[in-house]
């Protein structure tokens, strides 16, 4: 009998896969001042809005604490865990956490009650949700900046992202939550400090500038999405920007042939004369050849990128259609032999690292380009 309801209830999971994003908490009644420790399972990699809302949270963040929300960053294992001070919310129960993905979703409720915070009747729910309506549009959303910057240098890239909000409802509006994120992909993770918006009286409109910096190395396409909740019906924006370092080629350019301008030289320097000591080469800098010097940058930037080396190696496989290991890429970041890279596997590794071509050829910090590969520059070189 066990074993025909552990089938029967297995057989949902078998029909229609995994359960979704679930939200679990430590007790199912609190009181004010208490702390409530939030368990999410299931959910997307990023990050998570926690909020303590009344009235069910029906109507968004307009019936939460906002002052009392807390933000915790889910793993890509789906898990992540908050914990969050009970407050009253500004409306009746039923009282609800409600967790959201700050990029904008629908948000996951997990009832608590809270002790002292009346009930709202069915009259008094529906009455609160026949209010005025509370609308709000956003428009002229772009990103300006970019031209000479330490992003060419594969430094942060600076941006500008303006906005205009429009009251087009018919209720004024006051401070309603904005959160705002920029990073690479669709629903980026990166936290970025949202202004006020005050009041709106119904068909007014203000517009914003928020200041955006992308991390360095910054390279490829970045986007910025916006959410204004609160409201009847959440306004959802977003805008692309993009940066690329590209003073880099033109370093490599000059810097391969002025080391071996240097080299060259001196090798011809006269017997007994000393080098200047602007060309003198620190005794702690590496002597590396250019395949060692790949190597090198391939592990820096797989770290820099917090890819594990299996994850590494699924993209390698996607891009070449030859199968990668994790052992593979080990071998090829490390020296022990130095692997000799063809033009097809450097190209995979730029796209999988998402860094520019030229960069997996500049010397990293400690190292420089060894004698033999610079005596061979006259010949055809090998990587």
């Amino acid at each position: 009998m066990k074993a025909l309801l552990a089938g029967t209830f297995a057989l949902p999971s078998l029909l229609f896969g995994a359960p979704g994003p679930s939200v679990e908490i430590d007790r199912a009644e609190a009181r004010a001042g208490d702390t409530v420790t939030v368990d999410l399972a299931a959910w997307p990699a990023g990050n998570v809005l926690i909020e303590l809302c009344g009235n069910g949270g029906e109507r968004g963040s307009d019936d939460c604490a906002v002052a009392a929300a807390a933000t915790t960053f889910v793993t890509r294992e789906g898990r992540g865990t908050a914990m969050i001070t009970v407050v009253r919310p500004p409306i009746g129960c039923p009282c609800v956490v409600s967790a959201r993905p700050v990029t904008g979703g629908r948000a996951r409720t997990v009832p608590l009650k809270i002790e002292g915070v009346p009930t709202l009747t069915a009259a008094q729910r529906r009455t609160v949700s026949a209010g005025p309506a509370r609308d709000l549009t956003v428009s002229g959303v772009r990103v300006s900046g970019g031209g000479p910057s330490a992003a060419w240098f594969a430094g942060p890239a600076h941006r500008t992202v303006t906005f205009t909000v429009r009251n087009t409802g018919a209720a004024p509006a006051t401070d309603p939550p904005l959160t705002l994120s920029a990073g690479r992909g669709a629903e980026p993770t990166g936290i970025l400090d949202a202004p006020r918006i005050g009041t709106l009286a119904p068909g007014q409109q203000r517009t914003y500038e928020v200041d955006v910096t992308l991390p360095g190395p910054a390279f490829g396409r970045y986007t910025v999405v916006g959410e204004l909740t609160g409201v009847d019906r959440p306004a959802r924006f977003r805008a692309h920007t993009s940066s690329y370092p590209w003073a880099l080629p033109a370093l490599l350019a000059l810097a391969v042939p002025a080391t071996v301008v240097r080299e060259l030289t001196s090798r011809h320097r006269p017997a007994g004369r000393p080098p200047a000591a602007a060309h003198a080469v620190p005794a702690s800098r590496t002597a590396a050849t250019m395949n060692e010097i790949v190597a090198a940058n391939i592990r820096r930037w797989r770290l820099v990128r917090d890819l594990p080396r299996t994850a590494l190696a699924e993209k390698l496989t996607s891009l070449t259609g030859t199968a990668w290991t994790a052992g593979q890429v080990e071998h090829a970041e490390t020296f022990t032999p130095p692997r000799r890279f063809d033009a097809d596997e450097l190209l995979a590794f730029s796209q999988a690292l998402d860094v520019p071509l030229p960069a997996l050829f500049l010397p990293p910090d400690g190292y420089r380009i060894s004698r033999a590969d610079v005596e061979d520059a006259g010949t055809a070189p090998t990587i």
